[in-house]
Order: structure tokens, then sequence, then C-alpha cells
């Protein structure tokens, strides 16, 4: 109700009259203090667009309210007005404000960067000087917590690296043990097949030395025969002349001499024969020689 009322006044009265003004700042600071500062931020506003104040501490003051009020952008609007002042301690103040708010965006950089303003319009603005040391101990604190995160993705980059060489590895070492072993069961194959050749030639040789043997053993009865042949022939040629006397004699036919001849070397022969074959036959292992 008092505000409808002020409004009245200020529509018959002159807006530059400096006990309205007065008055409108004061209850703008009582609504500040009383924390209500919705309320604080139409007065300084009004003041600004309708009574044409213009002054360094109501743009001040209103930032204060909209950053009461959550309302950042609308804060740093004023505060930035604010460091136009030609005021060192109100500037100080609003580069200091800047610098509280860029903090909580955690805009570290650019905090330290307007407290470090506030400092240099006023250096004895203890409050920002505080800001700013803690601010900067923020940084590094975050430079830190950088370093040893990077610090930690190197090293679980460098032990995954290294595990992935350590499979490799092993996997290579498997595939060299797969390898040898692979060549090695073929070389136990090679040589198997090798000895199997191996006795097959030598069954095979040893059956070829059988073969030759049975043929030089036929080869020498061969011989033997003939020889025994020619003996008997040179023996009935030596003979002939006496048997055929005797024949005369005996008053036989040579036709039938020659059959009885015939018939006594045929056994001769057949008895020799026998006797040769008994003695080349090769004698049982398991029994004696006797």
């Amino acid at each position: 109700m008092k505000f409808v009322i002020l409004l009245l006044l200020i529509g018959i009265n002159d807006p530059n009259n400096i006990a309205l003004i007065n008055a409108y700042k004061a209850d703008a600071e009582q609504s500040f203090l009383a924390k209500d500062f919705s309320q604080a931020v139409s007065q300084y506003k009004f003041l600004m667009d309708s009574l044409n104040v213009n002054e360094d501490a109501i743009h001040l003051n209103l930032g204060h309210a909209y950053h009461q009020m959550g309302d950042t952008a609308q804060a740093r609007t004023a505060y930035n007005q604010a460091t136009l002042s030609s005021n060192a301690d109100l500037k100080s103040i609003a580069y200091q404000q800047l610098g509280v708010i860029s903090k909580s965006n955690k805009n570290l950089k650019e905090s330290l960067a307007y407290l470090k303003a506030s400092i240099k319009a006023n250096p004895a603005n203890s409050d920002a000087k505080y800001d700013f040391e803690l601010v900067k101990k923020l940084m590094q604190e975050n430079q830190d917590q950088e370093d040893k995160e990077d610090k930690e993705d190197k090293e679980d980059q460098e032990d995954k690296e290294d595990q992935e060489d350590k499979e490799n590895q092993e996997d290579k070492e498997n595939q060299e043990d797969k390898e040898d072993q692979e060549n090695k069961d073929q070389n136990q194959e090679s040589d198997s097949e090798n000895e199997e050749e191996k006795e097959q030639e030598g069954d095979k040789q040893e059956g070829d030395e059988q073969e030759q043997d049975q043929k030089n053993d036929s080869s020498e009865e061969e011989n033997q025969d003939e020889s025994l042949s020619e003996d008997i022939a040179d023996e009935k040629a030596e003979g002939d002349k006496s048997t055929q006397e005797k024949l005369a004699e005996m008053n036989i036919s040579p036709e039938k001499a020659q059959m009885i001849l015939e018939a006594m070397r045929n056994g001769e022969i057949q008895y020799i024969q026998q006797q040769k074959r008994k003695s080349t036959e090769k004698q049982d292992k398991g029994k004696p020689d006797w």
C-alpha cells in the first residue's frame, strides 16, 4: 500500500526531489537488510529508471540484491556497471564480487583475474586478497589433481600396454611352442617313415639275398649235376669198350645192354643227388647239429 502512495506522490511532485530519492534509498536498504531482495531490486530499479538516479552505489547494491536472489546474470551486469566507478573502494568491491561469481561457476582462472583487478583497485581490500589466495590455492590443487589423474592415466595406459605386450609375448611363445611341437611330430613321423622304409629295404635286400643264395645253390647244383653227368659220360666212354667185350662174351645184344646201362646210370644219379641235398639243407636252430 505504501508503494502505491509513493507512486502517486511521484506523479504530483518533482521527481528530482532529493528527499524522495533519499527515502527510496533508505527503503531499498531496509528491504535488503530484511532479506527481501526482490523488493530491494524493485526499489533500486525505480530509482534508476523512474527517478533517473545513476549512482555507482545503486548499481553495486542492485548487483548485491540480484546475487542474493541467485540471478548471477543480472548481478554481473550491475557489477560490471559499478566497475566503471571512479571510487576505488566501490570499484574494488565490484571486481571482487565478479570474482566470487566466477569462483562459484568454477571458472577459477577468470575469478583470479577479477580478484587481481580488485586488489589493484584497492590494495587495502583484505577480503579480496583472501579470496585471491583461496582461488589460487584451489587452482593449484586442481592442477595437482589433474597432474595426478594424468599420471594415473599414463600409468594405467602403460600397465595396459605392458599387459598387452605380455599377452602378445605369451601368444607368440605359445605359437612357437605349437610350431616346434608340430615340427617335432613331423620329424618323428618322417623318422618313423624312414625307419619303415629302411626296414622294408632291409627285408627286401634280405629277401633278394636269400633269393640270390637260392639261385646260387640251384646253379651250383646244376653245375654239379652237369659235372656228374660229364664224369658219368667219361666213365661210360671208357667202359664202353670193355662192356661191349663182356656183352659179346655173355651173348647179350647191344640194345638190351644199353637199356641195362641206362637204368643203372639213372639209379646212380638219383642216389648222388639225394645225398647232396641232405648235406646242403639248413639245420633247425632249435635242434643240435648231431
